[in-house]
């Protein structure tokens, strides 16, 4: 299978499993916010993996791959921090600086390394 059509399944799955959780179990919002913490950190380990056993050519490809493990990681973290009891602002609100954060460390990265790996490790 292709390394686009493996992505695209995993993220599908992911979609499901959450929509399961949410709407066809029944549950509580704060256990599906538990479930949605697990399934992003189990999807961007598996995305993960992906990236190490075959990355995209350096480009908008690659930069999709990592933008896909980053964003899967910080929605795990604002599930986490809302499932616990946090009020939903608190936990968009370090969702957002953790973003910023990361993304100026990436571009600082991106510059002190020589040309040609531009921070595209993850």
């Amino acid at each position: 299978m292709r390394g686009g059509t493996t992505w695209l399944l995993v993220i599908a799955a992911v979609a499901a499993l959450d929509l399961v959780a949410r709407f066809g179990l029944g549950l509580e919002l704060e256990d599906v916010l538990w479930i949605e913490a697990l399934l992003f950190v189990v999807s961007a380990g598996v995305l993960c993996w992906l990236y190490r056993g075959n990355p995209a050519a350096p480009g908008w490809r690659r930069a999709v791959q990592l933008v896909l493990i980053a964003s899967l990681l910080l929605a795990a973290v604002r599930s986490g921090i809302w499932a616990s009891g946090q009020p939903v602002v608190l936990a968009n609100a370090v969702i957002v600086c953790l973003g910023l954060a990361g993304w100026v460390y990436w571009r600082y990265l991106g510059r002190s390394r020589p040309s040609g790996n531009k921070g595209e490790t993850l």
